[in-house]
């Protein structure tokens, strides 16, 4: 079962499992560090991005480094060089594939030296060469001892039952990012057209001022009829506005009673950047409307 296709869907999971305990204790611990916390009120942090144990970029990972520098039996330099290239290309390629699934970062690495978009840096480079060693020398002869205890029909039976809860995990989380994807999309369609009225209104009013003093008696009639087409608009957005917030804070809410799914918050509440990035365009929103409401 080692080198099937099997084999290495177990190995997979295996590892996306290892990444996810690891970076949820860090996380955990450093958060109860930072905002120092008695020990009675740790609170556990989940990493991932999934309602289960799953961390994907670290099984993703774990299967580069198996077939790039376990199998070829690299000497130390190209494993450290290789595992850190694989992996930061590994890393790229799932930041960019999750913001445009889930509309979110998971990671943001936009502060740190020598990055990459956010999406990679030179520390986490390091990283990864020190993980792709330790795996090489230490995880990888360590996993295939430990799987010879499990029978092989043992070890196809659980793949295959963590393979299906996956799938159930996945396609539950992709459906409550389709929701949250609704409402950003709602956001941003909304910020847009704020900030387009305004340039609209000041450039309308100033062309207005210029033209009025030539033609009065024309312009009267024409600007009475915008007005309250203009009004019409303004309630309409107003209302737009409500509804959007309304659904930003269901979203950051723990109340069950709200209208969206526990995994839809979830999902909100753990990307920093997505909540961020909705608190920013509705206060923008909000300034841009009030200058509206006062031409």
């Amino acid at each position: 079962m080692y080198n099937t296709i099997l084999g290495y869907v177990l190995m997979y999971f295996v590892f996306s499992m290892i990444g996810w305990t690891i970076e949820s204790m860090y996380r955990s611990i450093g958060e109860t560090c930072t905002e120092k916390r008695k020990l009675s009120n740790f609170k556990f942090i989940n990493s991932g991005f999934l309602y289960g144990p799953i961390c994907p970029i670290y099984g993703a990972g774990g299967l580069v480094f198996e077939i790039l520098l376990a199998k070829p039996k690299l000497p130390f330099w190209a494993v450290l060089i290789v595992g850190m290239i694989a992996a930061d290309i590994v890393e790229y390629i799932t930041s960019v594939a999750m913001e445009k699934l889930f509309n979110a970062r998971w990671w943001d690495y936009s502060n740190e030296f020598m990055n990459l978009h956010g999406r990679i840096c030179l520390k986490h480079t390091i990283f990864w060469g020190i993980f792709a060693s330790a795996y090489v020398y230490i995880v990888h002869p360590l996993y295939y001892y430990l799987l010879d205890f499990i029978p092989a029909e043992y070890r196809n039976l659980i793949t295959y039952i963590v393979l299906v809860l996956f799938l159930i995990d996945f396609t539950f989380t992709v459906i409550a990012a389709l929701d949250i994807q609704k409402v950003m999309k709602k956001l941003e369609n909304l910020r847009v057209s704020v900030a387009m009225a305004g340039t609209f209104v000041k450039n309308a009013a100033g062309d207005l001022k210029g033209k009025a003093l030539a033609r009065y008696d024309e312009f009267r009639d024409t600007v009475a009829s915008n007005s309250e087409r203009f009004e019409t608009w303004r309630n309409d957005i107003s209302g737009q506005i409500r509804s959007t917030e309304k659904e930003l804070t269901e979203l950051d809410s723990n109340d069950r009673a709200t209208g969206r799914s526990r995994r839809a918050k979830q999902l909100y509440q753990r990307s920093n950047t997505m909540s961020e990035r909705a608190a920013k365009a509705i206060q923008e929103i909000k300034e841009k409307w009030e200058e509206l409401k006062n031409k």
